[in-house]
C-alpha cells in the first residue's frame, strides 16, 4: 500500500477550489493501491477558500505567519503531510486531477524520485508567446547548469518521494521551489522522468505568477543550484534518465492569450 500526501497551496481562490477538489476527490476514488490524504495549506486568504476546502474533506493547514509565498506554503504541507510520496497542485484549476494516476504509475519504478508534468507535450491553454518562450529559455539554463534537460521544468503539477523533501534542506519561499526540488532530487541520485500533462487557463480569480519578477527568480535559483553542484552523494550511482512518458500531443503547446 502505497501513501500518497497531495498538497496544493491557495491564497484567494475559493473560485477554482471547489473544482479542483471535486475532481481530485473523483479521482482518488479510483485510486487501488494508495491511501490518500488531501492539504490545502491556506496561504494568507480573505476569501472563502478555507470553508470551500474543508467542507470537500480536505485537511487544511493555515500559513499564520508573515510571510507568504508558494515555496513557503508547499514546505508548510510538506511538513504536515504523512505519505511516503508527495503531490503537489496548483489550486487554480489548472492542473488535470484525471492525469494523477499516470505519475503515480510512473514512480512506481523504485529507480524514479520525481515525476514532471510536461505541457510541451500535453499542450498549455494558457501559454502566450512570452510565457512559452519563457519556459524554454529557464529549462534550457536548467539543462546547461545541472546536466539534466527537461522540457518543462517549471511546471507545478509534480510528484516525487518524501526521502528526498526529508534529506535535503529547502528554502525557497516562492515558485522556485520548483527548481529546488529538481536540484535534491538529482543530488539523491533518483532519476527524474516526465508525463504528458495537458495545462487548462485559470478558471476564476487572479493568477499570482508574473513572468518578469518570478522568472528573474527562477534564473537566479536556477544559477545557484548549478553553482552549487548537483551531483548525487556518494554511493549513489545515477540511471539513465528516461523519455517522456505519453508523447503522443503536439510537439509544442499552443499559444493562446491568458495570464502571465
Amino acid at each position: 500500500m502505497i501513501s500518497l500526501s497531495v498538497v496544493i497551496p491557495a491564497r484567494n481562490e475559493a473560485a477554482n477550489m471547489a473544482r479542483v477538489l471535486e475532481d481530485l476527490n473523483a479521482t482518488i476514488a479510483t485510486l487501488r493501491g494508495h491511501t490518500v490524504e488531501v492539504i490545502v495549506v491556506d496561504d494568507g486568504s480573505t476569501d472563502d477558500t478555507v470553508r470551500i476546502a474543508e467542507s470537500l474533506g480536505a485537511r487544511v493547514i493555515r500559513n499564520t505567519s508573515r510571510a507568504h509565498g508558494k515555496g513557503i506554503a508547499l514546505r508548510l504541507g510538506f511538513d504536515a503531510a504523512g505519505g511516503d510520496v508527495l503531490a503537489m497542485m496548483d489550486a487554480d484549476y489548472s492542473h488535470r486531477a484525471e492525469e494523477l494516476p499516470r505519475f503515480l504509475e510512473a514512480i512506481q519504478d523504485q529507480s524514479v524520485g520525481l515525476v514532471i508534468g510536461s505541457r510541451v507535450i500535453g499542450g498549455s491553454e494558457e501559454y502566450t508567446h512570452i510565457r512559452a518562450l519563457g519556459n524554454v529559455f529557464l529549462s534550457a539554463t536548467l539543462g546547461l547548469c545541472t546536466g539534466r534537460y527537461l522540457s518543462d521544468a517549471l511546471n507545478g503539477f509534480k510528484v516525487f518521494r518524501r526521502s528526498i523533501y526529508q534529506e535535503f534542506p529547502f528554502n525557497a519561499a516562492n515558485f522556485e521551489i520548483e527548481i529546488e526540488i529538481i536540484a535534491n532530487t538529482l543530488r539523491s541520485g533518483y532519476r527524474i522522468i516526465e508525463v504528458l500533462s495537458h495545462e487548462r487557463a485559470r478558471a476564476g480569480g487572479e493568477a499570482k505568477s508574473r513572468v518578469v519578477r518570478h522568472g528573474t527568480r527562477f534564473l537566479a535559483r536556477i544559477l545557484f543550484e548549478g553553482a552549487k553542484g548537483v551531483k548525487p552523494a556518494p554511493g549513489r550511482q545515477r540511471t539513465p534518465d528516461e523519455a517522456v512518458i505519453g508523447a503522443r500531443a503536439p510537439r509544442a503547446p499552443a499559444a493562446t492569450t491568458g495570464a502571465p
